[in-house]
């Protein structure tokens, strides 16, 4: 088993790194796995030939649905409000994470909206963050952190977890935890946006419960292996406006 690409891969050079939520997740939660899983290799297919991952991970709730027999390791669940200081730091959502890297903001965006038009009107994207360079630990060498290998866990070899913070300010934590850190800007924001890796949600958890200030937004989500991808990629069932069909060969 391998893991996906972007989790002990550096990013390249330019990233944009969404979230989506579902109306009736229980109802399409396959179909939105499929896309999903099926998003890395048309993109390969539309880059033909650039440098570039798409990174694929699945919130709490998605997971749940889609693999009920096959629980994810660490007390998988939804971060829970707390408080951090006088502010309140809101629970972490997200159904969905796409994580675009390549040379190109262009390519990125094209990938990113060929997979919106997927999710049609069902999903709802709730960020939206385009960044450029940033500060990235070797997370190749710290692999054994990051990349679950437990006996009693064998279906989620090679798989991780990954946690999203967005800081309408300059983020001032100290971790040895794996990060990819990023600067970003709006038109109504700039700070930083930092996503944690580890391959237990727990320690993810603990992280986040310590910052020395609340984000504004968060996220948890599970990166499960190339192979997981692969059978979300065959299994499963059509359904209604999230069916895959032919309009991958469009593109």
């Amino acid at each position: 088993m391998q893991c996906q690409e972007g989790v002990l891969k550096a990013p390249y050079q330019y990233s944009l790194i969404q979230k989506y939520i579902f109306n009736d997740l229980p109802l399409i939660a396959m179909n939105v796995a499929r896309i999903g899983a099926q998003t890395p290799g048309m993109a390969c297919e539309i880059a033909d030939g650039e440098k570039h991952f798409v990174t694929i991970g699945f919130g709490p709730m998605n997971w749940l649905l889609i693999t009920p027999d096959v629980p994810a390791p660490g007390g998988f669940s939804v971060f829970d409000e707390v408080d951090i200081g006088d502010k309140e730091m809101p629970e972490s959502e997200g159904d969905i994470l796409l994580y675009f890297s390549s040379g190109y903001p262009k390519l990125n965006r094209e990938l990113a909206k060929i997979v919106q038009e997927l999710f049609g009107n069902k999903g709802e994207l709730i960020e939206d963050v385009e960044v450029e360079g940033g500060e990235h630990s070797n997370l190749a060498a710290v692999k054994s952190q990051v990349l679950i290998e437990d006996p009693n866990f064998l279906d989620q070899a090679q798989s991780s977890f990954l946690s999203t913070h967005r800081f309408p300010f300059k983020d001032e934590t100290s971790t040895d935890l794996p990060q990819h850190r990023y600067n970003y800007q709006t038109d109504n924001e700039s700070g930083d946006y930092i996503l944690t890796f580890d391959k237990n949600p727990s320690t993810l958890e603990e992280h986040s419960e310590s910052l020395s200030q609340a984000a504004k937004s968060r996220g948890l989500f599970f990166i499960p292996s190339l192979e997981l991808l692969t059978s979300l990629r065959m299994g499963g069932i059509r359904m209604g406006s999230l069916a895959i069909n032919a309009r991958w060969k469009g593109y």
